[in-house]
């Protein structure tokens, strides 16, 4: 039986040259149009970083020199004289006891009384006084002997007494360590909120306005290098507290539980810190042990104070004579809240220079920090993206970073480690953290699989034949 003849279908020459052109252009508009197009659609935006300034970024180059000028007093002519001392050796002895801080020196200088900038140092005959020396404003009294080694004593009161807070605190940065204390991160702009609680329900007034323009001179004139501070006033009034005290005692070991947070409205939805300070005047007596001004301290938060002190008619008035000591222990609180090291000087002014050292090195280090640890996060990352804006933000961190070495100023410091914050939290890198390459497949193969499946065999069938 003969086998089948099988005919070809026969195809025109032109037709067949039609359709090579058309499998050929789909190729050409593949491979110039369609795979850029699929990239550049799929792709993640990385910018470039400037990495090696951030990791070449050196915060020791940072140089705090203090200058003292040291001068020997004679009482009874009434005249004081410039002695120069053994700067080498005093240097040495701040190496000696903070070998990690050798940005930190005391700069002697040898100008007149009148025209010498920083710090006055005062030798004085200390043969009527048992003190080895006092602080009053810029000027540090020493009381010497005749026997008096000075260049040794002199060391021994800077460092040991009148800095001693501030290059504990500077050497705990310089070894990455966190500061101990209650104090809260720094910000250019806090909101202080003062806040009088009244249980029992009765009417109450205050004048606080009044006994606020006494206050105002500490934060308009002593704290203005630091932040700026917007205040607000407010009169709560609450039936009972949030649990009872039988013996009208509050033990020390209870005073975190004594602010009840979930039904006292002490929230705030503004973007700047808030500093708390709360009088509370309950209807029974009411005493803290161990705390000599009935006040206490909540770490990060604010102060409360509780005055016993409940009005007797159907409604009275706290006066400003009442109110001005109780301001004064909320200055002394928000003093520790912003930072203020624990010392035995006296001096707020001088505290305050070196509280405005340690906030200026912390914030250069905290930048520091999270453009290093952003950096790392888009090198272990590489499918993050990396907004421009993000690029910019750093940028404009190390540019002051920079000017904070040059001026040693609060407000640079502080707008680099805001600079960073942003850059580390931008909402477009977070938005898009992670965006692996199975998520793009999950998307596209639906669409482009039946497209592609008809354009690989079209062009196989073509490489056949």
């Amino acid at each position: 039986m003969p086998e089948p003849v099988i005919e070809q279908s026969k195809e025109s020459p032109t037709t067949s040259y039609v359709r090579n052109f058309i499998n050929a252009l789909i190729v050409v508009l593949i491979v110039i149009l369609g795979y850029p197009l699929f990239t550049s659609t799929t792709s993640i935006y990385r910018a470039v970083l400037p990495i090696e300034r951030i990791n070449g970024f050196d915060i020791n180059d940072i140089a705090f020199e203090i200058p003292v000028t040291i001068l020997s007093s004679d009482r009874r002519e009434e005249k004081e004289e410039v002695v120069v001392v053994d700067e080498s050796y005093i240097q040495s002895q701040v190496s000696e006891r903070y070998p990690q801080i050798d940005f930190w020196s005391l700069k002697f200088t040898t100008s007149s009384e009148h025209e010498a900038p920083g710090y006055k140092v005062v030798i004085v005959d200390g043969a009527s006084t048992s003190k080895k020396f006092e602080v009053d404003g810029d000027t540090i009294s020493i009381f010497t002997t005749p026997d008096t080694n000075v260049d040794e004593y002199i060391a021994e009161v800077l460092l040991d007494h009148v800095f001693k807070a501030e290059l504990q605190s500077l050497s705990t940065l310089a070894r990455g360590e966190s500061l101990p204390g209650v104090s809260l991160p720094y910000s250019a702009n806090y909101n202080l909120v003062f806040s009088l609680f009244v249980e029992g329900g009765k009417r109450i007034s205050w004048e606080i306005g009044q006994a606020l323009e006494q206050f105002q001179p500490v934060l308009s004139a002593l704290l203005r290098p630091i932040s700026s501070f917007q205040v607000s006033t407010q009169i709560q009034y609450y039936s009972k507290l949030s649990q009872l005290y039988p013996n009208g005692k509050i033990p020390q070991d209870e005073l975190a539980t004594f602010i009840n947070f979930g039904d006292w409205n002490l929230g705030s939805i503004d973007i700047n810190p808030t500093i708390n300070f709360l009088i509370y005047i309950p209807q029974n007596h009411l005493e803290i042990e161990e705390s000599p001004d009935n006040a206490f301290l909540v770490s990060q938060w604010g102060g409360v104070k509780i005055m016993n002190r409940m009005p007797t008619m159907s409604q009275s008035t706290i006066s400003q004579d009442e109110l001005v000591p109780i301001l004064e222990i909320f200055a002394n609180h928000l003093l520790k809240l912003l930072g203020l090291p624990d010392s035995c000087i006296d001096s707020v002014p001088l505290r305050l220079e070196s509280l405005q050292r340690i906030i200026t090195f912390k914030n250069l280090r905290d930048s520091l920090a999270n453009l290093k640890s952003l950096v790392k996060l888009s090198e272990s990352l590489k499918e993050i993206t990396v907004p421009e804006e993000t690029k910019q933000q750093i940028l404009l961190s190390l540019d002051r970073m920079d000017q904070a070495i040059q001026s040693q100023s609060v407000s640079d410091s502080g707008e680099a480690v805001d600079a960073s914050n942003r850059a580390f939290f931008e909402k477009k890198m977070v938005q898009q953290a992670y965006f692996p390459s199975e998520h793009k497949l999950a998307v596209f193969l639906p669409l482009l699989g039946p497209v592609g499946s008809i354009v690989i065999f079209s062009i196989l069938k073509f490489i056949k034949k």
